[in-house]
């Protein structure tokens, strides 16, 4: 009995809480609306290709702080009112402890397959219903270091529309949720484990507006719960701490240019999040930049 709880204290102090916290790139910037705007756009071309570089910024409540800096590639087609686009990620990720370095490597993230159509319902409505599927590129390391990417496979539906205020400005709102399927992982001490980040939902809310033909700005709020971690064999005074409600603004900027009868858009995004829980082992602030440059043909 003795050797067990020395076993699972030790396991504790191995095994951080914020290591059951990944980031999945693929995933976040879904969520955006300006990043899907030239699917529901109509234009001549159906192909879309977006190129995208991030930086992101995380402070835990206790401390501990990781950076994830990488890049993003999409793929999109449409045709007629329906759609269709593969996202894939790469980051190095840092994590510095007490002005200590105790973890540095690069990571893949999830490649993640989206499937939707648009529904124009009058000149001022306009939704999207998708279906999301994400597969992992590598075996699961939360229950070791930092990880880049869930890992695990995801099964989502998505929601998302805009009301026109006039030619120039709209309102923006999504849902979203997500299932992920539980998958072996390894801890520190090489023992197996079933385990699962759980399910997250988001919510959007956003205003846009658009002057000029080429410029754009876009304003928002999302929120993400995520819950139903769990894990066997039972570690629940960890896994309980992994459950959180995050809240997120961001800003995006965009630029929209012809070059050869081809539409480019640049865009800068600058985002602020925390966790309103948990506060021990939650995120004091997550801090994101990113640009993108996406082109149609």
């Amino acid at each position: 009995m003795k050797y067990r709880i020395q076993r699972w204290l030790l396991l504790f102090l191995m095994l951080y809480p914020e290591h059951l916290l990944p980031i999945s790139m693929v995933y976040s910037f879904r969520i955006a609306q300006i990043t899907k705007q030239a699917i529901v756009e109509k234009s001549n071309t159906h192909h879309k290709v977006i190129a995208l570089l991030f930086d992101q910024y995380r402070k835990k409540y206790n401390g501990v702080f990781q950076n994830y800096v990488g890049g993003l590639g999409s793929y999109i087609y449409d045709f007629e009112s329906y759609y269709f686009r593969t996202d894939f990620a790469a980051s190095h990720i840092k994590q510095i402890i007490d002005h200590v370095t105790t973890f540095s490597g690069n990571k893949t993230d999830d490649i993640l397959f989206t499937i939707g159509r648009n529904f124009i319902l009058n000149n001022r409505t306009a939704m999207t219903c998708s279906g999301l599927f994400g597969i992992p590129t590598h075996r699961i390391f939360t229950l070791q270091h930092p990880d880049f990417g869930y890992g695990q496979i995801g099964l989502g539906l998505q929601w998302d529309g805009s009301y026109l205020l006039n030619n120039a400005r709209a309102l923006l709102y999504g849902a979203r949720y997500i299932y992920f399927v539980p998958r072996k992982a390894l801890d520190t001490l090489d023992q197996k484990h079933t385990f699962t980040i759980g399910n997250i939902a988001d919510l959007l809310l956003a205003y846009k507006n658009n002057w000029d033909f080429h410029h754009g700005i876009e304003f928002g709020y999302t929120a993400r719960f995520r819950f139903g971690a769990h894990i066997y064999p039972n570690l629940d005074d960890i896994i309980k701490r992994t459950n959180y409600i995050r809240s997120n603004f961001y800003g995006v900027y965009k630029y929209k240019f012809i070059v050869n009868n081809i539409s480019h858009r640049l865009l800068f995004y600058l985002s602020y999040g925390f966790d309103h829980r948990p506060k021990i082992y939650g995120s004091r602030y997550i801090v994101t930049l990113w640009t993108s440059w996406n082109v149609g043909f």
